[in-house]
């Protein structure tokens, strides 16, 4: 890739450097994708973002977009799966407008969107049924999944009881599943067929009292804001 890039240097210097940064910085994308090394992708999308800022042209080709929007859609996902989501909305402030318009990445955005305004069941709707590139699949089941044990979490600390249907919402999963889910965490359901939450490590510690009625309204702004919008995008 080096020699070529420097045979094709005469040509167009910046264009060939910043397709073979491109080709192969997708490639190495893919391959942690692929490798399930999602720990990886942060990192390497922050490194390759530096490097195709300094040789990709202003006027990216329609083939430079489409390797692009791959690139900066695994960046945005990548942001997400580790929950970085200011880090994640720079970035789109940064993504090149034509990039922007790209459907991978704009498919990402609309999961940022989501997920900052606190919209829990639209965000897993989107992440199942976005036409997402195949290659991308990997990272958006490793995103389902951890924010939906995320979201578990966050709602076996904020509630008492909650209604089985209500939690599935949240969760994007039909009641079925969503049963299935909290047995398997050791939750209970108690006559109504609401879910009862099993005590959570936090709870243990003391971090989190007895879920009585003055819990409740102590936990009353986390509540909040598991269930309202905080703000736009």
């Amino acid at each position: 890739g080096t020699v070529g890039a420097l045979t094709g240097a005469s040509v167009a210097p910046a264009r060939g450097r910043g397709a073979c940064a491109m080709e192969a910085g997708k490639a190495q994308l893919l391959q942690h994708l692929s490798a399930g090394s999602f720990d990886q992708l942060v990192p390497c999308c922050e490194d390759l973002e530096l490097t195709l800022q300094e040789e990709v042209t202003q006027t990216p080709t329609a083939e430079q977009i489409d390797q692009l929007g791959t690139i900066y859609a695994v960046h945005l996902l990548a942001y997400l799966l580790d929950g970085q989501l200011n880090e994640a909305r720079f970035l789109w402030k940064r993504t090149p407008e034509s990039v922007q318009q790209h459907v991978q990445p704009a498919a990402a955005h609309a999961l940022l969107s989501a997920r900052w305004r606190r919209q829990h069941s639209e965000f897993f709707q989107l992440l199942a049924s976005s036409s997402w590139d195949p290659a991308l699949q990997p990272l958006v089941t490793e995103v389902t999944t951890r924010s939906r044990e995320q979201l578990i979490g966050q709602i076996g600390d904020a509630y008492k009881t909650v209604p089985l249907d209500r939690a599935a919402a949240m969760l994007g999963l039909d009641s079925t599943a969503a049963r299935e889910a909290f047995t398997q965490r050791g939750w209970t359901f108690d006559d109504a067929g609401d879910v009862i939450p099993a005590a959570s490590k936090r709870s243990e510690d003391g971090l989190v009292l007895q879920m009585g009625e003055a819990q409740l309204e102590h936990l009353s702004e986390y509540i909040a804001y598991l269930e309202q919008p905080q703000c736009r995008m």
